[in-house]
């Protein structure tokens, strides 16, 4: 039996492929309720992908302030019906929404781009999540 007729450069692309991308693509994240349990009334302590720190406290009446690099933000909160956090700042048109994924002691936060090819991109990592709103946001 010939190995090296099974095994050729494109096969092994796609299983390291598989491999290396089978934790986001099998994870669908959180529901909605899972996800309104995990923020409501709690203070998410992240990292942007580039490196900034940032604390979001989510309100229960659908608002939330950031602090980032010194500056405040404020704006609305809600989750879709794909389970995605949406987020509008104030003053700005649309609204942005997220998938949020588990990963070891850790939430991902994804751009998805696509409903079909599901691309995602990181763009931050939440590192603690708080009860309330103890840094008075």
């Amino acid at each position: 039996m010939k190995i090296s007729k099974f095994i050729t450069p494109t096969r092994i692309s796609c299983i390291l492929f598989l491999v290396f991308f089978s934790g986001i693509l099998s994870a669908k994240g959180l529901n909605a309720s899972e996800l309104k349990a995990l923020i409501n009334d709690k203070t998410v302590e992240s990292k942007s992908a580039s490196g900034y720190a940032a604390k979001t406290y989510y309100s229960p009446d659908g608002t939330f302030r950031r602090s980032k690099r010194g500056k405040i933000k404020k704006g609305t909160w809600s989750i879709n019906n794909d389970g995605e956090l949406c987020k509008k700042v104030k003053g700005e048109s649309t609204a942005v929404c997220r998938k949020i994924v588990k990963s070891s002691d850790v939430w991902k936060v994804y751009k998805v781009f696509g409903k079909i090819t599901m691309q995602w991109k990181h763009k931050s990592t939440w590192l603690k999540i708080l009860n309330g709103n103890p840094n008075k946001l």
